[in-house]
């Protein structure tokens, strides 16, 4: 957008208003009102509506600039910014709205001009962001690091110096700033938004809704702050609270590749592979700018029975990333589906050779090496239903994780494949097992498990408290009550026993 074409939209919209505009006092109290609920379109309208009436007023003008840049109209900010100093307000926090707004526009050099010599925090952001497009990063580190310093803390700031440093891999680093972001100023959407994505990288990611859903309680608008929590709510496996989410993002921003990434993953989750690649095919010639949109697009071909066109997306990024074990599960396949044997024998040999090797890896190395005639086939055939002490810790790991970000199919998965292969049923096992299953909506499942883990460990709270619960809930109220007294009694200072024993006592 040109600056006279801002110009002419904000006469536009003042003209329509022109029948009916209140007095500008209550314009800009409407305004100021919407400001701070964080509603930028109507603040907008508002200060606008008053501007007509009272076009020398600095404070609307300011405001309206404050707006304009929320919503990322840089150019409309510029507009309001030249009148505001037109009428020789040019005060410091006007001068770092200007670099705010050239920074929307992509005018780094003036972004910087127009905080020159201010010893402020919100000046040093300006500038270290403007060092960063220009790929100085040793000089925008250095920007962040004087903005920290300062006397005051500046939330904003601080926001934005923790996702440098995530960037940069010091996620301890990241956190603390975020931690501080958060203390500056408890009402900084920018310092949630900031501890959501540190709280991401660590895969923390009931964590990372919570921050998300505070910075949509700030602004319910917010584009980054719903595009993560559709992101995180897909990664936590709740698709049925990422569906209508995901859905109002892509009527919104039909063009946005995560958007569409997330409808795929969505789709793959119904097993509806034409559908991920009918999503994702008009992407096939920005694959590399996307290794997300690449490996989805990959399996997809792989499941609809193209094993060569997959194996062409894959195969370079595993090639770039040699760890990734369920990327080399899926090239494997390609090369097996593609005919070539000993390709995928020796693509997949490279972790069934392990002693952490999981049942499906095993399994597909068995069938290649079958394919070649090889005796390979039977020694991991039989390895498949083995158990190490390493593939135990492992897939232990794996489940914990998947327990903790109530990733509840996954935790499922997991806790399953460890009772099927193994000879004992653990207690702890049974009882995480249950707990998944519970909250999975299998309740008659999950009590059978409950009470097995009680009989095996009777005497621990934690097991105690799961099977009490779901005998409260599948409606052994009496039995439930005692487990859950027994529980209290073990571990009296349990908050969370005692707030369930609570609740199941209540007729």
């Amino acid at each position: 957008m040109t600056r006279s074409k801002s110009v002419l939209s904000l006469l536009a919209i003042a003209a329509s208003l022109a029948a009916c505009s209140p007095d500008p006092e209550s314009s800009f109290a409407r305004g100021q009102e919407a400001f701070a609920q964080h509603d930028y379109r109507t603040a907008r309208v508002a200060l606008i509506a008053g501007l007509r009436e009272r076009p020398e007023n600095g404070d609307m003008l300011a405001m309206l600039a404050q707006t304009q840049i929320a919503l990322g109209d840089g150019e409309g900010a510029v507009v309001s910014l030249d009148r505001l100093s037109a009428l020789g307000d040019d005060r410091p926090e006007h001068a770092i709205l200007r670099g705010e707004a050239e920074i929307l526009r992509g005018r780094y050099e003036e972004a910087t001009n127009a905080v020159e010599g201010l010893d402020l925090a919100g000046a040093d952001r300006i500038r270290a962001l403007s060092l960063l497009a220009a790929g100085d990063i040793d000089a925008a580190a250095e920007a962040f690091a004087t903005g920290e310093s300062r006397s005051t803390p500046d939330a904003r700031l601080l926001a934005s110096y923790s996702r440098f440093e995530l960037a940069r891999g010091d996620k301890e680093r990241a956190a603390n700033l975020a931690a501080k972001a958060l203390r500056a100023e408890d009402t900084s959407i920018d310092a949630y938004l900031a501890s959501a994505l540190v709280s991401r990288s660590r895969s923390k990611l009931p964590a990372a809704l919570r921050s998300y859903e505070k910075a949509l309680g700030l602004h319910p608008a917010n584009f980054e702050a719903r595009l993560g929590k559709a992101q995180v709510l897909v990664e936590m496996e709740d698709f049925q609270s990422a569906k209508p989410l995901v859905g109002e993002l892509a009527k919104e921003a039909p063009e946005n590749r995560s958007i569409e990434l997330l409808r795929a993953k969505l789709a793959a989750r119904d097993g509806d592979w034409a559908q991920v690649r009918d999503i994702l095919q008009r992407y096939e010639p920005e694959m590399d700018e996307s290794p997300g949109l690449r490996l989805a697009y990959g399996e997809a071909q792989l499941e609809l029975g193209y094993p060569v066109q997959a194996l062409a997306l894959l195969q370079p990024m595993l090639n770039a990333n040699q760890s990734q074990r369920e990327l080399r599960m899926l090239v494997a396949r390609a090369h097996l589906a593609s005919g070539n044997a000993r390709e995928a024998l020796d693509t997949i040999e490279f972790v069934a050779i392990r002693p952490d090797a999981r049942a499906e890896e095993l399994s597909l190395a068995s069938e290649a090496a079958k394919a070649l005639g090889s005796p390979k086939a039977a020694e991991y055939r039989s390895r498949a239903g083995e158990i190490t002490p390493q593939w135990v810790g492992g897939e232990l790991a794996k489940a914990d994780q998947a327990l903790r970000n109530r990733q509840w199919e996954s935790a499922e998965a997991s806790y399953e494949a460890i009772l099927d292969r193994g000879r004992a049923r653990n207690a702890m096992v049974l009882n995480n097992l249950a707990y998944a299953k519970s909250r999975l909506g299998k309740k008659e499942e999950a009590l059978k498990l409950a009470l097995e883990a009680v009989k095996a460990s009777p005497e621990n709270a934690s097991i105690l408290d799961t099977a009490g619960t779901l005998l409260v809930e599948t409606g052994s109220r009496e039995r439930g009550v005692s487990m859950l007294e027994k529980a209290a009694a073990l571990e009296p200072d349990n908050a969370r026993i005692a707030r369930r024993l609570a609740a199941a006592r209540k007729p």
